[in-house]
């Protein structure tokens, strides 16, 4: 590490060359002035007048005094006004950043007190434009979830508009009929209520372990299917998905499913089956969802948004979603890490 240099030390040391060189100066303009006075008056003849000769003498270190004096005061003031300039370009970086010039970096010389003003606001700087950064990201992120989130309400909202239209219009029900749709309704505006909550508590997330994770993803696909086959024939295959345990937050199981529903109920086909595909291998969940979609896949991949939350709800528990659209069939496969 380099030692600083005191700028105190510094003018001292510019004052010190200073002082020497206007020595060197004065003795060289009096020894040649002399000189030259000397063979002047020896060649006038008036060497033996001695009060002429110390007249002269006199008035040779009294000009040359003063020659040497203002050089002095010429040279100290000039390698001082070169120090000062850089406080002059400290200065002008510091307007630089007033003005919101945040990119803007302070040239870093020299070695003293000026070099580690600079240093010290060129670091200031560099943190309040990550600050900035992070703040923007926070923001850009806040409000991500939050759109996330009215969009995944959308789909137990119409659930329960759904199921109430229904029990409106039927005139004869039964009570087993009532009371399983009063279940499901209560069940969705309970996610709805839980979906709220992430957003006033700042999506603090909250995994449970559940020791039978089969008998859980069986309990979410059925109403998924439930509520699917009013419009699509359903085809859930399970005969590969051994038991297993693990940790999950009920509300973000419930909106990987619920965009899964969303997305079918926007582009799927209605006049071909949708299948879904579970399996439990080498401690991994896999969850094979494929549909027929109605128009070109392209359509499909314009709107990610629903595919984009279960991409980042899959990830935060390590896992990974893929998506493929060939002739026609869209497939999304998540792939999510359990205790098997």
């Amino acid at each position: 590490m380099l030692t600083k240099k005191r700028l105190s030390k510094e003018i001292l040391v510019l004052l010190a060359v200073t002082v020497v060189i206007s020595i060197f100066l004065f003795s060289f303009l009096e020894n040649t002035a002399s000189a030259l006075c000397y063979q002047y008056l020896e060649q006038s003849g008036k060497l033996a007048d001695t009060y002429l000769l110390e007249t002269a003498y006199i008035w040779i270190q009294a000009v040359c005094l003063l020659a040497v004096v203002i050089f002095f005061v010429v040279i100290f003031l000039f390698l001082l006004g070169q120090k000062l300039l850089y406080l002059r370009k400290i200065i002008s970086g510091i307007e630089a950043l007033r003005t919101h010039h945040m990119d803007y970096v302070i040239p870093v010389e020299g070695n003293n007190e000026f070099t580690e003003l600079a240093q010290s606001i060129n670091y200031l700087s560099q943190t309040e434009q990550q600050l900035m950064k992070k703040e923007a990201a926070m923001t850009e992120e806040r409000e991500r979830f939050i759109r996330s989130i009215a969009h995944d309400i959308r789909t137990p909202l119409t659930s329960i508009l759904s199921y109430a239209e229904l029990l409106a219009e039927k005139e004869e029900r039964s009570e087993e009929e009532v009371q399983a749709y009063i279940d499901l309704t209560l069940r969705k505006a309970r996610q709805m209520k839980g979906l709220m909550e992430q957003i006033l508590e700042n999506n603090i997330r909250n995994p449970e372990y559940f020791e039978n994770g089969q008998f859980l993803l069986r309990q979410i696909v059925d109403d998924w299917e439930e509520i699917l086959s009013e419009d699509f024939t359903v085809a859930a295959d399970w005969s590969e998905c051994a038991d297993f345990a693990g940790y999950f937050d009920l509300h973000e199981i419930f909106r990987v499913f619920d965009n899964l529903l969303s997305n079918i109920q926007k582009y799927a086909d209605e006049r071909q089956p949708v299948s879904l595909r579970l399996s439990v291998q080498d401690n991994r969940l896999t969850i094979v969802q494929s549909n027929v979609v109605k128009e070109a896949c392209e359509d499909v991949e314009s709107h990610r948004m629903g595919i984009d939350t279960i991409g980042r709800i899959v990830a935060q528990y390590g896992g990974t979603v893929t998506t493929q659209c060939t002739e026609g069939r869209f497939t999304i496969t998540i792939c999510i890490p359990v205790n098997a």
